[in-house]
């Protein structure tokens, strides 16, 4: 079950032009020809307790990030990589620890549907995890999927988003793959120019298992330094016996 948890967890934990995006949901629109964005969680730490068997586990992730680059006005291109790792479990009194360079993917999103009058959009993102990191913290196999993100603004500073995402994962016993289900959406409100609030809800579930539900529910603050740089902080509370109980997130958003 630890195992099991660790694997929704951390498939669970990945921009608009003039407007760069915050919380887990992704966002539909793509980054112009021409220019860079660079969405970095700079520190992700997670922790799950089973306090009937004294069982932990501890995740810290440092710079885990993405970039992307716009080809066409509806098409970018992104490769991701997990730049440090470390998870650590306690199980039954013994601590076992890995850490090392993660793995490496690559995306592309195309923003299939506009509708500017409402100001929504509606984009679809394939993408494939390539193992770069032998044993530890990697699972050392191909996996994949994609992801269909939505937005449309609410008016009053405030905007809205739902994703859904399947997964192709690798399954714990190492002999195929079990498909990964995953639902977010998220309300977020300018209350200056410079800072905002947000709350968002996640929900998935596997088909390794009947009891694999795993969602979050949280908020966070949003702070923006410059046009193009911004800073955003989360905290979310697993729901389900497969989520990882609390998770913190500092993220930064560079375009350029």
């Amino acid at each position: 079950m630890l195992k099991t948890s660790l694997r929704i967890a951390g498939a669970s934990a990945l921009l608009a032009f003039g407007r760069l995006g915050a919380q887990v949901t992704e966002i539909p629109q793509t980054i112009e020809p021409g220019r860079f964005l660079v969405r970095m969680d700079a520190i992700s730490l997670g922790f799950n307790r089973d306090t009937t068997e004294a069982n932990k586990y501890t995740a810290l992730g440092l710079a885990s990030t993405i970039l992307s680059t716009g080809i066409t006005s509806d098409f970018d291109v992104q490769v991701g990589a997990q730049l440090f790792l470390r998870q650590t479990f306690q199980y039954r009194g013994t601590n076992s620890t890995h850490s090392g360079l993660g793995d490496v993917s690559f995306r592309v999103k195309w923003t299939f549907w506009r509708d500017a009058a409402n100001g929504a959009a509606a984009a679809v993102i394939p993408y494939v995890k390539v193992p770069t990191h032998r044993g530890g913290v990697s699972n050392d196999h191909l996996e994949g999927g994609f992801i269909v993100p939505w937005a449309t603004a609410l008016g009053a500073g405030a905007t809205a988003g739902a994703m859904f995402q399947w997964d192709v994962l690798r399954n714990d016993l190492n002999n195929g793959y079990d498909s990964r289900w995953f639902l977010s959406g998220y309300v977020q409100r300018d209350i200056t120019q410079a800072l905002g609030v947000y709350g968002e809800a996640t929900a998935a579930v596997s088909s390794a298992s009947s009891s694999s539900f795993a969602g979050t529910l949280g908020g966070g603050a949003t702070l923006r330094v410059s046009k193009n740089v911004q800073w955003d902080y989360g905290l979310s509370r697993g729901l389900g016996g497969s989520a990882t109980d609390w998770t913190h997130v500092l993220r930064l958003r560079w375009k350029f």
